[in-house]
């Protein structure tokens, strides 16, 4: 199994994180509690646990980039711990290109159409943090602001994903700097199966009324 490529037969983030936990040994008894023989032992807290092996994945040379990635990701989703964002940090604290290979692993789990769990919680962990909330913004959305509206018309080819992607960045980014949000909550006014996202939820629709 490639972790890196993400082709559309292939197990979700979930069960490739599951399967890897396997293959290096670990398991998962009949209460659902991980264990493993070299690093934690039997049944240790399952927080400590996710962390440990999100670390070890993320030095997993033979994963690479995009494996690691998805690694993480499937342990967000396995354990419901959010926090393993953090991780990531190597990549958002480096250069240009790390962020953007970041990114660009986010973009299409955001179109998918399932709902992304673990993607959409890290989402909000980065949009929590004051330092990158804007640039995790632009990765993720705001870049394609330019030609958005058009994009986003009925019979627009790519509109589903793409709406998709909108939709759940744009319920998530109330923490977001105004500045780095303005544009992209400006487009989405102008597309009607927007406009819900930004009304319902006050933290995301509070912004759009202030002055310009």
């Amino acid at each position: 199994m490639n972790l890196g490529d993400g082709e559309p037969d292939e197990p979700d983030d979930r069960e490739c994180a599951r399967r890897w936990l396997v293959a290096q040994g670990a398991w998962q008894d009949a209460d659902g509690v991980w264990s493993d023989p070299d690093v934690l032992g039997r049944r240790p807290d399952q927080r400590v646990f996710a962390q440990a092996w999100a670390g070890i994945a993320m030095e997993t040379p033979e994963l690479g980039d995009a494996g690691a990635i998805r690694v993480v990701l499937g342990l967000m989703d396995l354990f419901g711990e959010p926090s393993l964002t953090g991780e990531f940090a190597v990549f958002v604290d480096a250069y240009d290109e790390t962020r953007e290979r970041l990114w660009e692993a986010y973009r299409p789990r955001l179109e998918a159409v399932g709902e992304p769990v673990g993607v959409v919680d890290s989402l909000r962990y980065w949009f929590l943090d004051g330092f990158h909330a804007g640039d995790a913004f632009h990765g993720v959305l705001g870049r394609d602001v330019p030609g958005l509206v058009e994009r986003l018309r009925p019979g627009a080819p790519g509109r589903d994903p793409l709406l998709r992607r909108a939709r759940r960045v744009l319920a998530v980014s109330g923490p977001v700097p105004w500045e780095a949000k303005r544009a992209a909550y400006e487009a989405a006014a102008a597309v009607p199966d927007l406009r819900d996202v930004l009304e319902s939820d006050p933290a995301a629709a509070g912004p759009r009324r202030r002055p310009v």
